[in-house]
């Protein structure tokens, strides 16, 4: 396959153009996605056009959502997780709400952004019933620690389509193993999934270092084969949670 061949992400971006819709709403842009949030509900944001360029919000949707579901986000570890998530994406965290500032010209790939950091909070956070179990991302980070694995943590990179992604772990290359871009999600289902493998073929396109993609999944609910698959078929390395001292030597190395 040629460095320049964009098939995948021409079929990524026709695949989202499609399925996503937008009205006008008391002056704002409604923005419908096919990302689905914890609740199955597709993911809304809004665009109010100003003067000096535009205001891209959720309108406090996210934050409020895990609050109703009894998640405690007001803690001292989760609210620094979450502050760091919207430091690392570049996105403002005010009260509840999450908003990107931009100008009409960068307002495609700050719509990315903002989106990568509502399904990014949205999946830290691990509910059943009303109880909060913890979150999924602090016990891998918490599992590498323990394994002594160098790793830089939320760390963004710019890919062929000039998009901006976000990838939880970057372990460093090694004479035994190339540089290891990994993302962990809490809640896998076929749009996180999607969004995670566009982010890594996007990535391979201009990243001059060899490099292996690994998505960490939490398998508290059963994982779908055809999720295992997808992630295979994409040249990437799919880690269930239950089996992951199976491949702790290639993260270690």
């Amino acid at each position: 396959m040629r460095a320049d061949d964009k098939r995948f992400i021409d079929a990524y971006i026709k695949w989202l153009r499609e399925n996503s819709s937008q009205k006008v709403i008391n002056g704002y842009t409604e923005i419908t996605t096919p990302f689905l949030d914890s609740n199955n509900d597709c993911i809304q944001y809004y665009i109010k056009e100003m003067e000096d360029g535009c205001i891209l919000t959720d309108d406090g949707y996210t934050l409020n959502d895990l609050l109703m579901q009894g998640c405690d986000i007001k803690s001292k570890n989760r609210k620094e997780l979450i502050e760091q998530i919207g430091a690392s994406l570049g996105v403002t965290i005010s009260g509840e709400e999450i908003t990107v500032k931009t100008t009409v010209y960068d307002i495609a790939p700050k719509q990315h952004i903002l989106i990568q950091a509502i399904l990014r909070i949205s999946d830290m956070f691990m509910t059943t019933s009303s109880r909060v179990r913890g979150l999924f991302f602090e016990e891998v980070a918490e599992y590498l620690d323990k394994h002594d694995v160098r790793s830089a943590k939320s760390i963004m990179l710019t890919g062929q389509s000039g998009l901006m992604h976000n990838f939880d772990f970057i372990i460093p290359a090694s004479k035994s193993m190339p540089e290891r871009l990994i993302t962990t999600l809490n809640t896998p289902s076929k749009q996180t999934v999607q969004a995670a493998l566009f982010s890594l073929e996007d990535i391979k396109r201009v990243r001059k270092e060899e490099h292996k993609g690994f998505i960490i999944l939490n398998d508290t609910k059963k994982i779908k084969d055809e999720i295992v698959m997808a992630i295979k078929a994409c040249d990437a390395t799919p880690i269930q949670w239950k089996q992951r001292d199976e491949y702790i030597d290639k993260l270690i190395a």
